[in-house]
């Protein structure tokens, strides 16, 4: 069962210059990267920019979803080698569940007090 990572390409900080590359495009393509580092990984996992996760005072946001698992939203990464880490670690132990209910002791240190919201699957 694929599992979806939807990444917000346009999440930027209120700091940020408004013709600066956006740090969710950056994330987006060091995602790009992780997935194409590691085939075992991509194999599960399906990258999904989105122009908005409406997190615009949280960014960077993503969403990890994936067909009858729980859905969520986690938000305030910063689009650098450590988030990518995180995230790759977090997708792994999601795509091996089958609720995705990832139990709370194999949760990365870095996706702690990070999530958004968490969605039921859709009744089929």
């Amino acid at each position: 069962m694929t599992v979806e990572l939807v990444v917000c390409e346009t999440c930027r900080r209120p700091e940020d210059p408004p013709d600066a590359v956006r740090p969710g495009a950056e994330l987006a393509a060091l995602m790009e990267r992780v997935l194409a580092d590691a085939p075992d990984l991509a194999a599960q996992v399906r990258l999904r920019p989105t122009r908005c996760l409406m997190t615009c005072s949280r960014p960077c946001a993503v969403a990890v979803r994936s067909a009858r698992r729980m859905s969520y939203v986690l938000a305030d990464f910063a689009p650098d080698e450590a988030t990518a880490e995180t995230l790759a670690a977090y997708l792994r132990a999601y795509a091996a569940t089958t609720d995705g209910i990832v139990p709370f002791r194999q949760w990365p240190q870095g996706v702690k007090g990070r999530f958004v919201s968490r969605l039921p699957p859709l009744d089929e």
